[in-house]
């Protein structure tokens, strides 16, 4: 899906849906959000590259990469742009984090601010940007994957 003047209330880091997709734990956190009616959920254009990465290196089956990267970018959530407002939040972010925040990050959690919007995730990096600036929700560490498999990636 993409964006449409839609209310975004919630920006899925890429860490959010590998958890879902894996069955990691707070899983059943995600389907709780995707099944409450007034939600909706967004995903930053640079989580794509991030996820279709992961699932390569983590899913044996091609087919099963495409349909999961399908049901999550174009069924699942809303594709939401980035622009100079973004840009420059993502700036101010990486200044006033407690801890190291990476670019991508940044950006991911510039989106969910500029959007007014929850970001979910399970980067502790992330937790250390001040929650006045981006409202959170932290679902914890993940397993590691160290077994390639096939997750659960479903149509809503």
């Amino acid at each position: 899906m993409t964006e449409r003047g839609t209310k975004i209330t919630h920006v899925f880091d890429t860490s959010a849906l590998l958890v879902h997709y894996f069955g990691e734990s707070d899983a059943e956190k995600l389907d709780e959000l995707w099944a409450d009616p007034g939600n909706e959920i967004g995903l930053c254009v640079l989580s794509l590259p991030e996820l279709k990465t992961r699932l390569l290196a983590d899913v044996i089956d091609h087919e099963e990469v495409e349909r999961a990267f399908e049901v999550y970018c174009d069924e699942l959530t809303i594709s939401l742009e980035v622009d100079r407002t973004v840009a420059e939040r993502a700036i101010e972010l990486r200044e006033v984090a407690e801890t190291r925040l990476p670019l991508v990050d940044s950006v991911i959690a510039a989106t969910a601010s500029c959007r007014s919007a929850i970001l979910v995730h399970c980067d502790p990096h992330m937790a250390g940007i001040p929650a006045d600036l981006v409202r959170q929700i932290f679902l914890g560490n993940p397993k590691t994957r160290k077994i390639k498999g096939q997750g659960k990636a479903t149509n809503r």
